[in-house]
């Protein structure tokens, strides 16, 4: 069952996918802004397990996983004493689960307005009252429970349940064989109408066309989100909203389609956002510059995954002092050449523009990665800026810090030291009762590398060197990287072995802790009924990743729309 839990959080989390249409559709809001559909696991089951994490959870893995959903339920009722209530609604959201697994769900959300409130959210659970109306009882229980006073409205020949809690009305009710579940301003019984009145459904909304057309590989969820619409809504609360999104340049944010599926051993998904006409704001920090593999420093040999893409990093300073002058002057414009002047005063007395001798020396290339040689704990993670000037830059910062007081504590300084063909700085905090470490820079030739200690920089500069190991695609991620395009905007590349195996490898030293306190607890009043879970259930670390392979995430940008695509072997939420 916790496989099935963990499944239905993963296809809920992850963009979307394409396929036929369906009735449900039918029952939401004609012009939802946010839609997300799964179609449900029965019918998608046969490619699930043709994936690298279906064939993980056919094996010891999948036993374990479900022995222990089963084990941990019932220590809940132990632990609640075996109270009826308890008992009965672990049983009811196992079903529910199950459900939502097997059949699927769909959920439409339209904000009308924002002053005064205009909302209709549907959610509805296929099959949910065919089977055995559980999603339904459920709700009726919930009602009692709660003491609400629940109101029974007959519409066509189906009751239609509804709660009002204040302006807002919770709504409940049987569509054929589906459950639906409403949340707004409408009365549930006037909107159950709207549907035998065909006045809802999505047939006309040209991003519902738009998600139908998707074809590129069979789905299993899909949705968008039209964002064009929730802007305007936001605008309209009052002028300075309007002007503020005009100034975030969120008005050529237009929509978001995404969609997910299984295609062979991977998981896949992808996520278009158009954003049509020039780009302003924050979104003027998109680079439309395409990178290789090959435009990348050389990376550690042991890295367990790194990020790379292009941005207008040398545009930031002056984006973001843009944006914050507008904001002012939305709201306080007899403040907002405070700003400004400030800043001018500030540069003048330190001898640096900021815009040009800081921001200005940087490139459009930026790198993340961390690797556990470099350090442990996310202390190895190093941050790598391209640069177009260092010598401008290391003069420009040596500035910058020697501008900043001696607080309390000491004064804060740059340590450096050259170092092979580079140059580390060590920022701290030195006085009489102190001498404490902050952060670690390094700049080696056309590159800027951050990182908490200087053991990350002095490997980045090694491995620039030829002085240490460095990275390559192994035949999985080759593999892998096929099915991509050559040149792209940004990449992201994980591999979720690691992780998985670390987590199971210490699965014995964490329950057995837990079965002999669990046990000892017992003997004193503790746990009722505990149990030991059997450690014998836990799998192999290598036997639970052996069909597992990196995930990759590339993004295109074409100037009007960005696509990420990813396909992965078990793409976690983290």
């Amino acid at each position: 069952m916790l496989k099935r839990m963990v499944l239905t959080a993963i296809c809920l989390l992850l963009p979307g996918v394409s396929w036929a249409q369906t009735v449900q559709e039918n029952y939401l809001p004609s012009k939802t802004q946010l839609y997300f559909r799964f179609d449900g696991m029965k019918a998608n089951q046969a490619d699930y397990d043709q994936t690298a994490v279906g064939k993980m959870m056919k094996g010891e893995t999948g036993q374990f996983l479900n022995e222990l959903w089963k084990y941990v339920q019932e220590q809940i009722v132990n632990a609640s004493r075996n109270d009826p209530k308890v008992v009965a609604g672990m049983k009811d959201f196992s079903k529910l689960l199950s459900s939502m697994y097997q059949n699927g769900l769909v959920l439409g959300i339209d904000v009308g307005k924002a002053m005064p409130p205009q909302v209709d959210a549907v959610v509805i659970f296929p099959q949910g009252a065919g089977e055995s109306g559980t999603l339904l009882e459920l709700l009726q229980k919930i009602g009692k429970d709660a003491d609400a006073e629940v109101k029974s409205t007959t519409v066509g020949k189906r009751p239609v349940y509804s709660v009002k809690l204040q302006v807002v009305h919770f709504g409940w009710w049987a569509q054929g064989t589906d459950a639906m579940l409403y949340l707004g301003t409408t009365e549930p019984a006037e909107y159950a109408r709207a549907i035998d009145g065909q006045k809802t459904g999505l047939a006309g909304h040209p991003l519902y066309k738009k998600v139908v057309a998707f074809k590129d590989y069979k789905t299993a969820s899909r949705g968008f989100f039209d964002s064009g619409s929730v802007f305007g809504v936001i605008s309209g609360l009052a002028p300075q909203a309007k002007d503020v999104v005009d100034e975030l340049g969120l008005t050529n944010l237009k929509s978001v389609t995404f969609y997910s599926g299984f295609d062979g051993a991977a998981e896949r998904s992808t996520v278009d956002i158009d954003m049509p006409g020039p780009r302003k704001g924050l979104l003027s920090l998109s680079s439309t510059k395409k990178l290789t593999l090959s435009d990348l420093p050389k990376l550690p040999s042991d890295l367990t995954g790194f990020s790379a893409s292009t941005m207008s990093l040398d545009k930031s300073y002056g984006v973001v002092t843009k944006l914050v002058d507008g904001v002012i002057r939305i709201f306080a414009p007899d403040k907002a050449d405070d700003l400004s002047a400030g800043i001018k005063a500030f540069e003048g007395a330190i001898g640096v523009d900021i815009n040009k001798d800081l921001f200005g020396t940087f490139g459009d290339v930026f790198v993340y990665y961390n690797s556990p040689s470099d350090g442990i704990l996310g202390t190895g993670a190093v941050y790598a800026f391209q640069i177009k000037d260092g010598k401008k830059l290391d003069q420009t910062l040596n500035k910058l810090i020697k501008a900043i007081p001696v607080g309390p504590g000491g004064a804060l300084g740059l340590k450096r030291k050259a170092y092979h063909g580079g140059e580390i700085l060590q920022l701290q905090i030195t006085g009489e009762l102190t001498n404490t470490h902050l952060s670690t820079f390094g700049i080696y030739k056309n590159w800027l590398v951050m990182a908490s200690y200087p053991q990350p920089v002095k490997g980045f500069i090694l491995r620039q060197e030829g002085e240490l190991p460095t990275w390559k695609a192994d035949p999985a991620l080759t593999k892998v990287l096929a099915g991509f395009p050559k040149q792209f905007n940004s990449i992201n590349i994980s591999d979720p072995r690691p992780t998985v195996q670390t987590v199971i490898a210490a699965m014995p030293l964490l329950i057995n802790i837990l079965n002999t306190v669990g046990t000892a607890a017992s003997q004193f009043g503790g746990v009722a009924g505990f149990q030991p879970f059997d450690l014998d259930l836990i799998p192999h670390a290598q036997e639970a990743t052996r069909h597992l392979f990196p995930n990759v995430t590339v993004s295109t940008d074409d100037g009007t729309r960005v696509r990420t695509e990813t396909r992965g072997s078990l793409l976690l939420p983290f």
